[in-house]
């Protein structure tokens, strides 16, 4: 337990059950690079590619029916992003996750996602709200179904609906980047298993009732509140009870969107 002051901590992953066999069908021999790019992220982001985890460039070719450049081309945009680390023989390491690492991703996109879902909704409140409303419904039945993937899919669809009318390119990218970065937190522990979507969902209606009634700033607001929430609730299961880091870009952001932040915790 304490306080986030140093430098990062791996978490640990040994208690996590096994994941099911992924199983890697063959990409077609166009686009090759894109594509497996896109599927070494989503594998990565959803936590099918553990943290930690070394691969060879002749294993992911081998699994995905294709040559080592494609692989080696894909393997170097997943390193600018930091979900990748190259290194000796060939091998590449699936980056680790680290205690800091939360504190510092989560922080940065409470800064950035406030903001942009503000903006979203002051330029384009009636386009937002319709679509974050067919998104939370497909969201609400996902949870009933207890269908996880399914569920993950369309929580990014929310997110992604209700800032993007920010009018800025690259807002819109950073707050993607960030966005992935913490996703490899939440699958790494339980916030995306089936018993879990019940409280994500209640979480955003708060969001899409504020969203309706074209309320940038409470919409904002109770996104900054909700990503705080659920990075205090990761720190936890990694056993830090508090980082001063977070305390203060929420404390920052919910003055910046006229709120009452300073020195308040929840």
């Amino acid at each position: 337990m304490g306080d986030i002051r140093h430098g990062p901590s791996e978490v640990d992953t040994t208690n996590r059950e096994p994941a099911a066999a992924v199983v890697f069908a063959p990409i077609r021999k166009s686009g090759l690079t894109e594509t497996v790019y896109q599927r070494l992220r989503s594998e990565i982001v959803a936590a099918r590619l553990l943290p930690g985890e070394l691969l060879t460039l002749d294993e992911l070719g081998t699994r995905y029916g294709v040559s080592r450049t494609p692989v080696r081309e894909a393997l170097r945009r997943l390193e600018a992003e930091g979900l990748v680390l190259f290194r000796e023989h060939r091998r590449v390491q699936v980056a680790p996750l680290t205690v800091s690492e939360i504190a510092d991703t989560y922080a940065l996109r409470i800064l950035t996602e406030g903001f942009a879902v503000s903006e979203s909704i002051r330029r384009r409140p009636t386009e937002i709200a319709r679509d974050a409303e067919v998104i939370h419904r497909h969201m609400e039945r996902d949870a009933s179904a207890g269908d996880s993937d399914a569920f993950y899919r369309h929580h990014l669809d929310f997110h992604r609906a209700i800032y993007a009318g920010a009018g800025s390119q690259e807002l819109t990218r950073v707050t993607e980047d960030l966005r992935t970065r913490t996703d490899r937190h939440r699958h790494a522990h339980v916030s995306f298993q089936p018993a879990n979507l019940r409280s994500t969902v209640d979480a955003h209606t708060g969001i899409l009732a504020a969203v309706r009634a074209a309320d940038q700033h409470a919409a904002a607001r109770l996104v900054v509140e909700h990503l705080y929430a659920t990075s205090v609730e990761l720190l936890a299961q990694a056993g830090v009870d508090r980082s001063i880091l977070l305390d203060h870009a929420r404390s920052a952001a919910l003055d910046g969107l006229g709120g009452t932040g300073r020195g308040r915790r929840s």
